[in-house]
């Protein structure tokens, strides 16, 4: 009889990459305001620019090997991947980076998974988002959210345990399916964009949920994980609303694990009849002013361990959290010993462990 196999999906919260990071690469998007800022920076951080001091594994900073270790990566990718140079109008905030960047720095942290549905996909309109899509197609990188047509934003990417790409001996290992789907609640004015799956708080929208997470053609993957840009920005609690929807998720939509992200800090973490609410990630590298109440440069990893069960399937056994820090437009690890590290239960590496499985 052999082992029961564990597999790791690694969770990140807003990857930011554009404005500032798409500036330190030696191709980026010509943007004379951008520009500016980041000369202005680069003196006072004289070290991130020239030859090998920022480059596609940069942002990714000293996570990497917790990234390549595990089994699937999967982030929230927070801007637009485009040049198209007319922004979304009336718009604070609109990020973007250069196309040529981004399969090299994915590629460069291992991730396996894009989530495309949030508030800054179609900062270039609509011919920033069909940029967007194809560079990740081209990328190679698995996405969800945001398409071509409404059906292509609704449909999840579909992963598997271990990766397709890798051997397994088929007598004693299984290869297991993974559904990931995306969405968010916001912006509203983006409803009108098809190729991007919005939703909102209504039982109309319960039901096109419902019919969304239905197993495509009867075929019920092992786990299926939603990721969710929900919520406003920092606010320590979700509201009702978000509760109440996490439930619904799981217990009339079968999902495993959400996976929320938006408020730009750490919210909570639930066990809701044995599956997991990642309430919100916080961010994980960009190149934001620092709010010092919300301390939007804490996020995290977080590290969610499947194992097969004895009869078939999966079945999740644990979250193990490692706190982070962005620094310089970089994700760094937290210890103990940093003053940063407000974590209340440490494990051996540093990691918040939460017991999923019961035992």
């Amino acid at each position: 009889m052999s082992v029961p196999k564990d597999f790791t999906l690694t969770f990140t919260g807003d990857v930011m990459l554009g404005r500032l990071l798409d500036q330190l690469m030696p191709e980026h998007v010509t943007n004379a305001h951008d520009e500016r800022i980041a000369a202005t920076f680069i003196k006072s951080h004289p070290t991130l620019l020239g030859k090998g001091n920022y480059t596609h594994s940069s942002p990714w900073g000293t996570t990497l090997p917790l990234l390549h270790s595990s089994t699937l990566a999967c982030i929230n990718l927070e801007t637009a991947v485009t040049t198209a140079p007319i922004p979304w109008p009336n718009k604070v905030f609109n990020y973007r980076m250069h196309p040529a960047n981004l399969g090299p720095i994915l590629h460069a942290g291992g991730i396996d998974y894009v989530s495309l549905a949030n508030n800054h996909t179609l900062d270039f309109g609509t011919e920033g988002l069909t940029e967007t899509v194809q560079t990740m197609q081209e990328a190679n990188v698995a996405y969800a959210g945001a398409g071509e047509t409404s059906d292509d934003a609704r449909k999840p990417a579909v992963l598997h345990l271990p990766r397709s790409s890798e051997p397994i001996d088929e007598l004693r290992q299984h290869r297991y399916t993974v559904h990931v789907y995306s969405a968010a609640d916001h912006p509203h004015v983006w409803a009108s964009v098809s190729g991007f799956n919005l939703f909102d708080y209504t039982r109309d929208t319960r039901a096109r949920l419902r019919e969304m997470l239905a197993d495509p053609e009867g075929t019920k993957p092992a786990l299926k994980v939603f990721s969710v840009h929900w919520g406003p920005n920092y606010a320590w609690q979700p509201d009702g609303r978000i509760t109440s929807l996490a439930h619904f998720l799981i217990d009339e939509c079968g999902v495993d694990i959400v996976h929320g992200h938006s408020s730009h800090h750490v919210q909570g973490v639930e066990v809701h009849h044995g599956k997991l609410v990642i309430y919100g990630c916080g961010d994980f590298v960009d190149d934001y002013a620092l709010n010092e109440e919300y301390r939007n440069d804490l996020g995290a990893l977080w590290r969610v361990v499947v194992r097969e069960k004895s009869g078939a399937g999966l079945g999740l056994e644990r979250l193990e959290i490692f706190p982070t820090r962005v620094e310089r437009f970089r994700a760094l690890l937290l210890d103990s010993r940093d003053p940063d590290h407000v974590w209340a239960k440490l494990g051996d590496e540093g990691e918040v462990v939460v017991q999923l499985s019961g035992e």
